[in-house]
């Protein structure tokens, strides 16, 4: 598909992202993911602790549990593996169910009032978070994943660009927009190897099962937590 990285305005803070954002970052996943369809998907996704096979059925899944999220309105965990191949499917067919759900994803956003929220651990998103998140999840796993089968990788820096303004807002340093995407995620690269060492993600103490908004405040705060 072809795709164009959307305009915005100089006094914005942030890009805004599209729905076929998502769409264009599935693109690059099937065609970066395509040569190593014969080759081991036992071995272990770059340094991850998931295998190749695990790590791909969670890029089908991850944008597939947003559109529900979203679609729903859920407030809470909802204990399901949305998207989730099937056994049998051959692994063309899970490379082609990634762009499906994220085509799912971006048909769900694109229909999305602004007022619209959805359950994730990390708080409750609405549909440009949700697409920021899936573009997240696509472009930094594929990278886990060629790393462990030896293939090339480059997504395109505008793609990349718009992960570092939603995912990590605030951060505009002028560096080499792909190396610090995967600085930034706590991967390295290596036009990356005279930086200093990627932040430390958030550790959650407790992880939240369900938000309520304040009615005052429009804030969403953690209700429930698991167990």
């Amino acid at each position: 598909m072809t795709w164009t990285a959307p305009e915005y305005a100089s006094d914005e803070p942030v890009v805004k992202i599209q729905p076929d954002c998502v769409q264009a970052a599935a693109a690059v996943v099937v065609a970066a993911l395509e040569p190593g369809l014969d080759a081991d998907w036992s071995v272990r996704a770059g340094e991850l602790e998931w295998t190749v096979d695990r790590t791909i059925s969670h890029m089908t899944g991850a944008p597939a549990k947003y559109a529900f999220y979203l679609s729903s309105r859920s407030t809470r965990y909802v204990a399901i593996r949305a998207g989730w191949p099937m056994d049998d499917a051959t692994r063309q067919e899970r490379l082609e169910a990634i762009e499906a759900c994220a085509a799912a994803l971006a048909g769900v956003a694109a229909t999305a009032p602004k007022d619209a929220f959805g359950f994730h651990v990390s708080g409750m998103q609405n549909a440009e978070q949700f697409l920021a998140k899936a573009c997240y999840e696509l472009l930094i796993h594929t990278y886990d994943v060629t790393r462990g089968l030896g293939l090339p990788y480059q997504p395109p820096d505008e793609l990349s660009r718009l992960v570092i303004e939603h995912h990590y807002p605030g951060r505009d340093e002028q560096r080499p927009v792909w190396p610090y995407l995967l600085w930034l995620s706590g991967r390295r690269h290596p036009a990356a190897t005279s930086w200093s060492q990627p932040p430390t993600p958030d550790e959650r103490s407790e992880i939240p099962l369900e938000f309520a908004r304040d009615p005052a405040s429009g804030e969403w705060h953690a209700i429930r937590w698991a167990k």
